[in-house]
């Protein structure tokens, strides 16, 4: 179980969260640069205008200790107006683009959704989930209380991707904290379903080559 977990964890550190990081120094960008990354995120996807593009550049972080090491880089966060709603609340695309080489490369922009959870608001990136799926899956997970003594209302946080791993039964949720949660539930009487299996606050599973 304690490979399965760890393969769980790394398996998806390709992945992006697009969510706007603090602690790097800013970047002014060109109005060239500012209606390429809009044109690319916002425009191409839903037909609407960038609500904020931030940029920031980031000294390497070094690794150790099994956490991921991160090279220098320039990311910018690109947020879009709403093009949508999803439960009466706005829904837009967001992403993270890297300056490469002297030109800005994006990943596929990622809907977010406002899920409530415990009354409190939690912006949700279901990823190649359904938002509905991953909207009740993140409700669900909210209604529990502790897993081995972490309080899972701190774990979820303010903001939530969630991914598909090999295992179909398997959920993993980059949030403040790495969750990863099973449908899979033999003992449903004493664990509950769906179960968690993992919880960590030490190496966010969303923290990426472009990070949060």
């Amino acid at each position: 179980m304690k490979f399965l977990l760890m393969v769980i964890t790394l398996g998806l550190v390709g992945e992006v969260a697009a969510v706007e990081q603090p602690g790097g120094s800013p970047v002014t960008l060109s109005k060239r640069e500012y209606s390429f990354l809009e044109n690319r995120v916002c425009h191409a996807n839903a037909e609407v205008a960038a609500s904020k593009i931030k940029a920031y550049k980031f000294a390497a972080t070094p690794g150790g200790d099994g956490k991921i090491a991160l090279a220098a880089r320039t990311s910018a966060y690109v947020e879009c107006e709403p093009h949508g709603q999803f439960h009466n609340r706005p829904m837009r695309y967001v992403d993270d683009c890297d300056l490469v080489e002297g030109e800005w490369d994006c990943s596929s922009p990622q809907l977010e959704v406002l899920s409530f959870v415990k009354g409190r608001e939690v912006k949700l990136r279901p990823w190649s989930m359904p938002p509905e799926e991953a909207d009740l899956l993140l409700q669900k997970v909210g209604t529990l209380a502790l897993f081995q003594g972490e309080s899972i209302d701190e774990a979820i946080g303010d903001s939530c991707d969630l991914a598909k791993t090999k295992d179909p039964e398997v959920i993993e949720l980059g949030c403040k904290a790495t969750m990863a949660i099973s449908f899979w539930c033999p003992q449903i009487q004493k664990t509950g379903c769906p179960r968690m299996l993992y919880l960590s606050f030490e190496e966010p599973s969303y923290k990426r080559r472009r990070t949060q």
